[in-house]
């Protein structure tokens, strides 16, 4: 007999509560990460690179947060470029980085809403390959828009994240507090993803993902909840854009609108397991953190291998990632 959860309940049914088994391990592993500078002694390099590795992991997050609704994007860069640029200029004019990386996110979301009304109805290869021209459509808007953006120079003096007066020095100061700050982020990401795939939400997107035809039957409408797992997924996004001009204190349309940004949260979440709740963020430290901190050093050339060894596995041999070897919670 098949197991509860894979059942798609009638919408009036409650969505239940996330089980307490990954509660634990999320709240264990976020503990763990937390402990992590004072051990390495600050170290500017080791702080800054696992900074990138909870963004990475925040975008893993978000990708499979759309891809648990059935959609396929091969342009979330547009997302993260459009966080970036929307809180880059918000700080610029003076606004508390704060609220501008809040204001990332919102311009993120507006954008996601943008292309997500045109391409509802599309699925697939066709999803992928709007998405993909979205991105680049506002990559070529950037490089354009001097007025805005500043072209293809971008904008420098990006204001740094302010210190913390309630937080002790040394864990809001320089690339610690970016640590802090990007883990919150993370867990923030795990936390919506995790609650959702117990909610209402997960559960009409779990419907439109295995039968929309059916889902629909049931007054399930397709197109609002993707359009809702869309905006959710361009928030995370944009939000982890926003914290990560003000990390780097620049911006350029082809940092955050390449497609570096785009395909490599779909490795990383495809190689953790899709669906999963910690498998895209384990896959996506793993796999940062052995480009950036072994191979970089020995082999800069060949420091985005791993990537493409990661893919290429999951299409050959493990195509339900790491989750399905680790047996963990999936639907």
């Amino acid at each position: 007999m098949a197991r509860a959860c894979h059942r798609v309940p009638a919408p009036g049914i409650p969505a239940r509560p996330p089980p307490r088994r990954l509660i634990v391990r999320g709240a264990a592993l976020v503990a763990t990460l937390a402990l992590l500078p004072p051990l390495i002694g600050f170290h500017p390099y080791y702080v800054y690179v696992l900074s990138t590795a909870f963004l990475f992991a925040t975008l893993a997050t978000a990708w499979n947060l759309l891809a648990y609704g059935g959609q396929i994007s091969f342009g979330h860069a547009a997302f993260f470029g459009l966080g970036a640029y929307g809180a880059a200029l918000t700080s610029l004019a003076g606004v508390s980085p704060w609220a501008a990386i809040a204001a990332g996110g919102a311009v993120a979301v507006a954008g996601a809403l943008l292309i997500g009304a045109a391409a509802a109805r599309l699925g697939g290869a066709a999803l992928a390959l709007a998405t993909l021209a979205y991105a680049e459509l506002w990559r070529g808007i950037a490089q354009n828009w001097t007025a805005v953006s500043g072209g293809g120079a971008g904008l420098v003096g990006i204001p740094p994240l302010p210190t913390l007066a309630a937080v002790p020095l040394d864990l809001t100061r320089g690339h610690t507090g970016s640590y802090y700050v990007s883990l919150a982020v993370l867990a923030a990401a795990l936390g919506v993803f995790g609650l959702m795939t117990r909610s209402r939400l997960g559960l009409a997107l779990r419907a439109v993902r295995e039968a929309a035809d059916r889902a629909a039957l049931l007054g399930i409408r397709p197109i609002t909840w993707k359009l809702a797992s869309f905006a959710l997924s361009a928030l995370l996004t944009g939000l982890a854009g926003g914290l990560y001009v003000h990390m780097v204190r620049v911006v350029e349309p082809d940092l955050v609108f390449g497609r570096f940004f785009s395909i490599v949260p779909l490795v990383m979440a495809m190689f953790g397991g899709l669906h999963s709740v910690l498998g895209p963020t384990l896959a996506a430290l793993g796999l940062h953190l052995f480009s950036e901190l072994l191979l970089h050093p020995v082999a800069p050339a060949l420091h985005q291998l791993p990537y493409a060894v990661a893919l290429i596995v999951v299409i050959l041999y493990l195509p339900g990632g790491l989750a399905s070897l680790a047996k963990a919670p999936r639907d």
